[in-house]
């Protein structure tokens, strides 16, 4: 119910904005009616005639259009989507440009899908903040051999979450950043991308200055998970570099052997654990610590998880 949706302020995840402010300021609830959704307010002027009775001399109709960007289950239905990625445009006019229009995704993925999410600023990038400005300039500044890692996890039925605290402004750049990168051949496998809805400054000082890109991350997985079933977790695993990525991944219900943790120097920590991993050398391994969707084999007791998720705590 977008009623009860509370925005916190700071490190908020407003990319659906559910209330729209009028002039007055009053807080007016959306109303989603095919392209036009009004509501009605009621105004009276009111005078008080010699003898102090108040009477109500004429009432003013004003219809107020609300804009919703989130669409209801039958205008989704109407779209007929196909599962995986489909491609939208928005069309609108403006005064000064005239008609234009905004492309974007769609992606329909199945209940059960298994998710793993992955960072993209010093996680594919070689750094954080060269790693937004790096590739304007022309430089390769990726880590090596993710493109390979990550296609072969694509290739055992997982999709990939592209998820970063950079600002909304910086969305093309960043999405022409991973769907060009190519390493050896390889491309990044297709997925959508999720970036923050604030601008420029506020998402550099809570990322740069405040340290704090997981009050964002952790309030947009829980979006994105509240839309499968609730006894379904659909995050698999996670990849970042910083430790908010891993409190992110981990309050999302990500056990921690599957956060994959890149420092610096390149090398892959798992729980606390560095064994000198790269992204090359886990693509070695990938079928044992990402098995293909349709295996058989209860992953809780395979070799990799029985060797690195840590142990259950034993009250003695």
């Amino acid at each position: 119910n977008p009623a009860k949706i509370t925005v916190s302020p700071g490190g908020s995840w407003r990319l659906w904005p559910f209330f729209r402010r009028s002039r007055s300021g009053k807080a007016m609830q959306p109303v989603i009616s095919g392209t036009k959704s009004s509501d009605t307010e009621v105004a009276s002027d009111s005078i008080n005639d010699r003898d102090g009775n108040r009477s109500v001399c004429k009432t003013n109709m004003a219809k107020k259009k609300i804009k919703v960007l989130t669409p209801t289950s039958e205008q989704l239905a109407s779209l007929n989507l196909k599962e995986g990625k489909n491609s939208v445009t928005f069309t609108f006019s403006t005064a000064m440009l005239g008609k234009q229009q905004v492309d974007a995704r769609i992606y329909l993925w199945k209940w059960n899908t298994r998710i793993v999410i992955s960072d993209v600023d010093g996680t594919i990038t070689k750094s954080d903040v060269l790693g937004q400005f790096m590739p304007l300039v022309g430089v390769d500044w990726s880590q090596t051999g993710v493109a390979h890692l990550f296609s072969a996890i694509k290739e055992n039925g997982y999709q990939l979450l592209f998820l970063s605290a950079r600002a909304i402004v910086q969305a093309y750049h960043t999405r022409r950043f991973l769907f060009t990168l190519k390493q050896d051949g390889k491309a990044l496998p297709d997925g959508p991308v999720v970036i923050s809805p604030d601008g420029l400054f506020p998402s550099l000082f809570r990322e740069v200055i405040r340290r704090a890109p997981h009050e964002f991350k952790i309030a947009c997985l829980e979006d994105i998970k509240a839309l499968f079933p609730s006894d379904c977790n659909p995050f698999y695993a996670g990849f970042g570099n910083r430790d908010t990525d891993e409190i992110s991944y981990l309050k999302v219900g990500i056990p921690r052997g599957k956060i994959f943790i890149i420092n610096p120097k390149g090398e892959v920590v798992v729980n606390h654990r560095v064994d000198s991993k790269t992204y090359s050398s886990i693509h070695a391994l990938v079928h044992g610590m990402f098995p293909h969707t349709t295996s058989t084999e209860q992953e809780d007791f395979n070799q990799w998880n029985y060797w690195k998720l840590p142990p259950p705590n034993i009250d003695v």
